[in-house]
């Protein structure tokens, strides 16, 4: 007989996108001698909390998430343990096998957070009726001092209540806040082209203009592609207005919105990318049926991708590209998932995140020298921080990497560049 304790589990990407599924959308198989069907309860659940979600987690999350999801179900297999009769105390020991493996208490978190979302929506189904997230507990929280918040006067109480998963494994704060050192970060931009199209050098600006917003206006990598061609065609950048801030609304975590400065010669370069390289994308685009879209940043012109918005993992990918071209890299061990050996692997030793922790040094050595004696200020206004703690203790712990320099207004300065 047929059922999910003699099945062979295997999960597939939907190769396109047809009716209800997407394209890459982690499905799940049941295989039996000479069946199949497809394991409806996880599929549908990837499907409405991560592919369908309002937030739009990328197609490497939905992956992980299917990922998790097909070690728990195998690991239930294991034990003989049939997927509905599955309890929280099952959901402890598969942590605790997975700790003995020294699995890293990252991934055997992640693991158990996914097993218990997917539990709580086929509880809300109706296909689970077991006890699986009754380690849940309500805690009370303490808000912030009245001097990190700004809006502390307005809260009705002194606390809130939030919900914690106490079988989560205690992970320690791991520091990766890693700005590039200055002749790497001078090396890489100077890769990526031009900020403006000159005659001689075929390099498109997209690159460059992308790096700049990192280092120069500390944008996230969300907020990069989520920029938009009105943004900067509204603004009138006048000559002597080059090193003048111009503020930009972007929308970060949480859907928050804030003000990113965009210097006045940043400003200038996109609005000329605008109507150079991106109009110039956007033409090639259409010739393939590319919708029309307000989207900042476009496929370069000669590529797949010409008049689509550009992506985060296209960036990264540049980003990436760029450092191992640059030797801007670091030797790591990895593990080979099929056989488990061991090799070193060259990676490169930065993301496209580090330029925002570059953002931070910089600011915070130009405001130096221009006197300010309270420079961090500035700092965690133009990264956007609530806490003034997140910008002194985290993103100026290394402040010394590019020295102390005089009479620094703009922060390319720093680094030599000509402006």
């Amino acid at each position: 007989m047929n059922n999910f304790l003699n099945a062979d589990l295997r999960l597939v990407k939907g190769p396109e996108k047809v009716e209800l599924v997407e394209a890459d959308q982690p499905l799940f198989f049941l295989y039996w001698k000479n069946d199949v069907e497809v394991f409806e309860e996880p599929t549908i659940f990837i499907f409405e909390k991560f592919v369908r979600s309002s937030g739009t987690p990328s197609k490497h999350t939905w992956e992980a998430a299917g990922y998790d999801l097909l070690s728990w179900f195998q690991w239930c297999q294991a034990r003989g343990i049939d997927w509905r009769n599955a309890s929280e105390s099952n959901r402890q020991q598969f942590a605790d096998d997975y700790h003995a493996a020294s699995s890293d208490p990252r991934t055997i978190n992640r693991k158990l957070t996914a097993v218990r979302r997917f539990y709580e929506f086929s509880r809300a189904e109706g296909w689970y009726h077991r006890d699986i997230g009754a380690s849940m507990e309500l805690r009370q929280i303490a808000n912030r001092p009245i001097d990190d918040a700004p809006l502390a006067h307005t809260r009705s109480s002194s606390s809130h209540t939030k919900e914690k998963d106490t079988l989560l494994l205690k992970v320690g704060r791991k520091d990766v806040i890693r700005p590039m050192q200055a002749n790497q970060l001078k090396k890489l931009i100077e890769y990526v082209g031009p900020v403006i199209q000159v005659a001689g050098d075929d390099r498109p600006v997209r690159d460059r203009l992308i790096c700049d917003l990192g280092w120069i206006s500390g944008a996230r990598l969300g907020d990069v592609t989520k920029l938009t061609t009105l943004q900067f065609l509204s603004l009138t950048v006048e000559p002597h207005q080059m090193n003048n801030d111009f503020p930009i609304i972007v929308e970060g975590k949480m859907r928050v919105t804030r003000k990113v400065a965009a210097p006045g010669w940043l400003v200038f370069a996109i609005q000329a990318y605008i109507q150079g390289g991106r109009a110039e994308s956007e033409r090639e685009g259409r010739k393939r049926g590319a919708k029309r879209t307000t989207t900042l940043f476009l496929g370069h012109p000669v590529g797949k991708s010409a008049g689509k918005p550009i992506t985060s993992s296209a960036i990264q990918k540049m980003f990436a590209l760029a450092c191992m071209k640059c030797g801007i890299t670091e030797l790591k061990e990895v593990q080979d998932e099929d056989t488990g050996k061991k090799h070193i692997k060259t990676t490169p030793a930065h993301s496209f995140h580090d330029l925002r922790h570059n953002c931070a040094v910089l600011t915070y050595h130009a405001e130096r020298a221009q006197g300010n004696a309270e420079p961090w200020k500035i700092v965690q206004i133009k990264l956007g921080h609530k806490s003034l703690n997140v910008t002194l203790d985290t993103y100026l712990a290394h402040v010394s990497i590019f020295g102390e320099k005089q009479g620094i207004t703009d922060i390319r300065r720093l680094l030599g560049i000509k402006t």
